[in-house]
């Protein structure tokens, strides 16, 4: 049971990325709706790779790219 709780733990940031993903608007991303096809493969590689820790770096490169990019800036 702990193993199950552990992988969940681990998937959780690239599930949360993949949902943002599909519910995301087009314009949201840098190029438009060719951008957003493009991350979804991706970010489905990642879920696969999470365990093994190299997702992470796919999640963090959507989140810099496409979440960081629309947020409001503090100033």
């Amino acid at each position: 049971m702990r193993w199950l709780i552990l992988i969940f733990g681990l998937e959780f940031p690239a599930i949360l990325a993949f949902l943002d993903c599909l519910n995301r608007e087009p314009s949201d991303f840098p190029e438009g709706s060719g951008d957003r096809r493009a991350w979804l493969p991706w970010l489905g590689v990642a879920f696969v790779l999470v365990p093994v820790l190299i997702g992470y770096g796919i999640v963090l490169g959507y989140y810099w790219s496409v979440v960081k990019r629309n947020a409001p800036r503090t100033s």
